[in-house]
């Protein structure tokens, strides 16, 4: 087994088309993102004989220390997981990672309940999480069994929709669009008290994918006003809901974007449309309770992933490790 830098960008993808990849944040594309937002970015393929992993790292420049994260990675064939993070973690110290970097923090898209032994490795779990630990996924099937699943508030919510043309949904690959996404996902952020994504990381993210035929815009909008938008990436025969937001409305414009969501994901030959992650812990209180009821009443099953790990490469780990639990408690 051996790790090679891998910058093919068809290979790369081919690899997580074929092992049935549930995000799209280790995507070739995903990484361009990063790049072009100024961060070093490091593409591993793991090789023994043929591809059996794939591990993409971003570099990121804290206050308090520097890290390497691997969102929702790396993706390596089963058989072969724990000996090929072992083969990636020495990559990294013979290659000078270790000094360069305090941490290594991976968040695994792979299910909870994975039986490897990372503590034996010498993996500790991590203070904090870098993305979602959880996916709310729908199974793309016919229109009526997916009208079943959902519950009678959104089953009904849905139909009302389609019967009133006046709530009309646009869906577009146009990045002259952001700027309408932008004002209402700013706003969002101002009345739900969130730190918004930078606002040259979703345009990016957009702009990057929509290239590629991977992303389009879909927005919501009453008599010419905007009031619902929508990006979504389209991967791995996954609709992924990643980004969002909308103005207040008592029409049911909300629903009939999603519908329309999920009718795009079914003519492009989805199997699952991935609503990204909900809430830990559905209490009232929680900010995003409501967000979190709305994704599931279209039915679907929650994915709990694999808690987020890290490996410290110095000591200064341990001041970054303290600190961010002392933020998370706050929070």
């Amino acid at each position: 087994m051996e790790i090679k830098i891998l910058e093919n960008q068809n290979q790369w993808n081919k690899f997580l088309d074929d092992n049935n990849y549930l995000s799209f944040l280790q995507d070739f594309e995903y990484g361009e993102v990063e790049k072009n937002l100024g961060r070093e970015i490091l593409r591993l393929g793991i090789f023994e004989n043929d591809l059996i992993g794939v591990c993409q790292l971003i570099g990121y420049q804290g206050k308090r220390g520097k890290g390497l994260v691997c969102h929702h990675g790396p993706v390596i064939k089963k058989e072969h997981f724990e000996n090929g993070l072992s083969k990636i973690l020495e990559f990294l110290k013979e290659n000078n990672y270790f000094k360069k970097y305090d941490f290594l923090r991976i968040n695994l898209a792979e299910p909870e309940n994975l039986k490897i032994d990372f503590k034996k490795i010498g993996f500790i779990l991590a203070p904090t999480y870098a993305v979602s630990e959880n996916f709310w996924i729908k199974e793309i099937k016919n229109d009526e069994e997916m009208l079943k699943e959902m519950n009678d508030r959104h089953r009904k919510a849905v139909l009302d929709s389609l019967k009133k043309p006046f709530l009309e949904i646009e869906k577009t690959d146009n990045l002259e669009k952001f700027e309408t996404f932008w004002s209402i996902y700013e706003d969002l952020a101002k009345r739900k008290n969130f730190v918004p994504y930078q606002k040259e990381f979703i345009k990016k993210e957009f702009e990057i994918f929509a290239k590629e035929n991977k992303a389009l815009f879909f927005l919501g909008k009453v008599e010419n006003k905007y009031y619902s938008v929508a990006l979504i990436i389209f991967s791995h025969k996954l609709a992924f809901y990643h980004h969002s937001a909308s103005y207040p409305i008592k029409e049911p414009l909300n629903y009939k974007l999603q519908w329309e969501i999920i009718q795009e994901a079914k003519k492009r030959g989805c199997k699952f449309y991935n609503f990204w992650g909900i809430a830990r812990k559905e209490t009232s209180r929680h900010p995003w309770y409501g967000l979190t009821q709305f994704k599931k009443g279209f039915g679907g099953e929650l994915i709990k992933l694999f808690p987020t790990i890290d490996y410290r490469f110095s000591g200064r780990y341990w001041l970054i490790y303290f600190w961010e639990k002392l933020k998370r408690k706050k929070l």
